[in-house]
């Protein structure tokens, strides 16, 4: 009962302080419950209670919905409306996306030039995360593999990268675990830390280069021994802990299927300076569905 208790108070707390976050407006007609993420001589709000996020801006007393269609000689209206609430100061609309993430720098970045004692917003972070499940298959090339055999894998990943000042950019994690294959008893538990480059950004697809920096890895593997008659005469068994930094190339894309969904694709460690592979040519990929946190 005490337990129970304790669960209300805490699950009140937490709608509580998310309701406080949030603002009442009536804007054309419509009552709207928006959440405020930035404060200051221009205020950013928006609104999840659709499939679409809708952002809103507010000075002094005007509130404008921030509309993501053509305007004037093809520049999306949300861009000449931020130009004319920011007309007095020198500040460019030219790369603000409609995204929360790039809004909320734009309208840091005006704040700060229009206050002087302005702070950025501590709600205002923009370092983005994505969470991500992928699955595929591996020949596991360097590691020992006589028969070439081709293994499921399965695995997550947090990435972390920071859309305005370093957009190509991004470092994460990666845990993955390796499956016994046909007549290839290994297995693996693998924890990663990776960098990747966007070579290519467009606005529903990146192509990237992935470096897999260093490895944590937990294997353990059953290979068969046998006489020159092809008799088993014994069972080698290994298994522990290996660390190494074996700075392998992946290559891969992200493509947006949502406003914050992507499925992934990858074909991954077909090349490392630090390691041998064993013979075989590399064969490791994946696919699988990530979204922003």
């Amino acid at each position: 009962m005490q337990r129970t208790k304790i669960l209300i108070c805490i699950l009140f707390l937490i709608f509580s302080a998310k309701t406080l976050a949030q603002e009442t407006f009536i804007i054309k007609g419509d009552t709207l419950e928006l959440q405020r993420e930035v404060k200051g001589t221009l205020n950013l709000f928006y609104s999840n209670e659709e499939l679409h996020p809708r952002y809103f801006v507010q000075k002094g007393n005007r509130v404008l919905e921030l509309e993501n269609f053509k305007g004037e000689e093809g520049i999306p209206r949300y861009k000449l409306q931020l130009e004319e609430l920011t007309s007095d100061t020198d500040i460019s609309v030219i790369d603000v996306k409609f995204a929360l993430y790039s809004l909320k720098h734009f309208v840091n970045e005006y704040n700060a030039r229009m206050q002087e004692d302005y702070d950025y917003n501590a709600s205002t972070d923009n370092i983005m995360k994505r969470f991500g499940l992928f699955t595929g298959i591996s020949n596991n090339s360097y590691n020992d593999n006589p028969e070439n055999a081709i293994s499921p894998i399965i695995g997550l990943e947090l990435e972390f990268h920071d859309p305005n000042l370093a957009p190509r950019h991004s470092a994460f994690l990666h845990l993955r675990q390796s499956f016994k294959g046909e007549h290839f008893n290994f297995t693996s538990t693998q924890l990663s830390l990776n960098y990747r480059f966007k070579l290519i950004r467009l606005e529903k697809v990146d192509f990237h280069v992935d470096v897999e920096l260093v490895n944590l890895m937990y294997s353990r593997s059953k290979l068969e021994i046998t006489n020159d008659a092809g008799q088993i005469t014994g069972i080698d068994e290994d298994k522990g802990f290996a660390f190494n930094a074996p700075l392998s190339f992946g290559v891969g894309s992200d493509i947006r299927i949502t406003d914050n969904g992507f499925i992934t694709v990858g074909y991954n460690d077909f090349f490392s300076i630090v390691l041998d592979n064993n013979g075989n040519f590399p064969l490791d990929f994946s696919i699988g569905y990530k979204y922003n946190l």
